[in-house]
């Protein structure tokens, strides 16, 4: 599995067979999100891991800022 930062909202994760065999949320999961066809698979356990990994630097954020609040016009 590899991940990667962009931004603390943003997180890339490519998941591999052995990672997924690991990961029960992964493994056990059955449904279909987005795109037909395209499976959007999640994994909290992992998410919590990177994101304490990121507070405490072992992985880098390719940009550090905000995300912006989207501005709605009048």
């Amino acid at each position: 599995m590899q991940v990667q930062k962009h931004s603390w909202e943003h997180t890339a994760i490519q998941w591999n067979a052995a990672a997924q065999e690991t990961c029960e949320e992964i493994h056990n999961w059955s449904g279909r999100e987005g795109r037909p066809g395209a499976p959007v698979m999640r994994c909290e356990a992992l998410n919590a891991t990177i994101q304490r990994a990121a507070v405490e630097g072992r992985i880098s954020i390719t940009n550090e800022d905000p995300v912006p609040e989207p501005q709605i016009a009048p």
